[in-house]
């Protein structure tokens, strides 16, 4: 089993924005490859979506993955097979852990054929209760990536005395 690093996020961390910025640069990417896909059909109303979807699916890869919770954590399991720990990055954020990774293949050479595609990975997990960023750990083993969250301790409610004038 593969220890891998988390790198943890907040909002108002320089880092945070570093990390939208990438995501922002794949959504053009998407974006682009799907008006690509629009011209090369010509002209027609009625199939944006499947011209988005299909994008997606050309530069996006989606690993199978299940969430799991308790009340003290999230765990979630996705399957990755053929990475390795160098190649995926996991940030954690108080509301979101996000997996990626950049392009699987980085061969140079001629192939006549290719069913291995290069796409990024890109998930994100949303929460509705909040994480502890710095005690979220992740492991990689036979190919399933597994990430354990754990819960951030409720605020503690303060009681304010009202002053009358």
């Amino acid at each position: 089993m593969n220890k891998l690093s988390v790198r943890y996020l907040v909002p108002e961390d320089p880092d945070a924005l570093s990390l939208f910025e990438s995501l922002s640069e794949l959504h053009n990417a998407i974006r682009q490859r799907a008006f690509g896909l629009f011209e090369e059909r010509g002209p027609g109303h009625g199939s944006e979506m499947e011209d988005w979807s299909r994008a997606e699916h050309d530069m996006v890869w989606v690993p199978a993955s299940e969430t799991f919770e308790d009340d003290k954590q999230f765990r979630l399991r996705l399957r990755v097979p053929g990475l390795k720990a160098k190649d995926l990055q996991i940030t954690a954020m108080p509301d979101a852990i996000i997996v990626q990774t950049e392009a699987l293949s980085k061969e140079t050479s001629a192939v006549p054929f290719r069913e291995l595609r290069d796409r990024k990975v890109f998930r994100r997990f949303n929460f509705e209760e909040a994480i502890d960023p710095a005690r979220t750990e992740a492991s990689l083993s036979k190919g399933i990536l597994e990430i354990v969250a754990i819960k951030a301790a409720p605020a503690k409610q303060v009681k304010v005395p009202i002053q009358s004038a």
